[in-house]
């Protein structure tokens, strides 16, 4: 079981913050820094984990409506785009409930290691 949440965690870093487009590691690694900036104390990493995650999720989301489609029928792109944000919004959450629970704990622990190396960094910084 720890072997397998820990594999997945390795599996995230790989894939969300060392693979993939520059686009998708910029969103990853900006939800980090804000959130490890806007941390306070560090019984906070909970709460600021799953502000990062909520981050990701919204960033992904985004990025997804500005590759919207261009009017070229004569339709506005207005309501072109109105219509992919609705579909995105309802893949995205088909994907979230096939998410596992195991997958769900490895993005969860992989995002707050990161914030908590920033947070230590930041804190280290701020001593002085």
């Amino acid at each position: 079981m720890l072997g397998t949440i820990l594999n997945d965690v390795i599996n995230i870093f790989k894939s969300t913050f060392m693979g993939g487009d520059i686009i998708s590691i910029v969103i990853a690694a900006g939800a980090v820094i804000i959130a490890a900036f806007v941390m306070q104390r560090g019984t906070q990493i909970g709460s600021m984990t799953l502000l990062s995650l909520v981050l990701f999720a919204f960033g992904g989301f985004v990025r997804g409506v500005m590759r919207g489609p261009v009017a070229s029928d004569g339709g506005s792109v207005a309501s072109q785009t109105g219509g992919r944000a609705a579909s995105l919004i309802n893949d995205s959450i088909g994907q979230f409930y096939d998410l596992s629970a195991g997958k769900l704990l490895a993005y969860f622990i992989a995002f707050m290691l990161l914030i908590f190396l920033v947070f230590g960094v930041k804190a280290a910084l701020n001593r002085g």
